[in-house]
């Protein structure tokens, strides 16, 4: 028996690994969905005690899967971590593969070779009034520092609409609604939308909560 691992924000689960019950169609009906990182066929999908799909080669290395609406259309993506090398990145590194879902089979809507930097970890959650969940991701600074990037989805991929001065290698957690970093010493910072500007504060300090 693995191990469940899952973490909720706003109903987008994260697996490291075991199962969920999400609403992936927006229909009302949950399908089951497991995630086994060493398993050729790294996801699967039941419906009822049916297996309506399974996917995922172990030649990507998956290590963790978030679920989330990246386009707020009403249906579910799959944002796969994987561990991949390619012909201009032929060293073994972090990125995230994004797989739409048409009630039958997960299909590939975006394969990215690499992130704007060296990725550590990711989340998804609806931070603002904007459509679609954005990706909150915990990247690798040119001087090894480590900093919060936001992408939200373009209709092919991610553009980049924030990035966080950087600050000493942290950890990506989330806190009921909040996404933020823990820092060595302790300290929690916290993404935050003021205005429309965004920034990280510790709690208490933020005039606005991410929405």
């Amino acid at each position: 028996m693995w191990a469940l691992i899952i973490l909720l924000t706003f109903f987008q689960p994260i697996i490291v690994s075991g199962s969920c019950q999400v609403d992936l169609e927006g229909d009302g009906q949950k399908e089951r969905v497991i995630f086994r990182p060493k398993v050729n066929g790294a996801v699967s999908v039941f419906r009822g005690r049916r297996k309506i799909w399974q996917g995922v080669p172990n030649r990507w290395q998956a290590w963790k899967l978030v679920i989330a609406d990246v386009d707020g259309d009403g249906k579910k993506e799959f944002l796969v971590g994987v561990n991949i090398k390619t012909r201009y990145f032929p060293k073994r590194h972090k990125s995230i593969f994004v797989l739409g879902w048409n009630g039958k089979f997960a299909y590939a809507r975006w394969l990215g070779s690499h992130l704007s930097k060296p990725l550590v970890d990711f989340v998804a959650a609806p931070l603002d009034e904007h459509q679609g969940d954005e990706l909150i991701t915990l990247e690798v600074t040119r001087d090894g520092r480590h900093c919060i990037v936001i992408y939200r989805w373009i209709g092919f991929g991610f553009a980049v609409i924030w990035q966080s001065q950087p600050f000493s290698k942290a950890r990506l957690f989330l806190q009921g609604s909040q996404v933020g970093v823990k820092l060595p010493n302790g300290q929690k910072l916290f993404v935050v939308n003021d205005d429309g500007k965004w920034a990280l504060k510790p709690y208490g300090q933020s005039v606005k909560r991410s929405q």
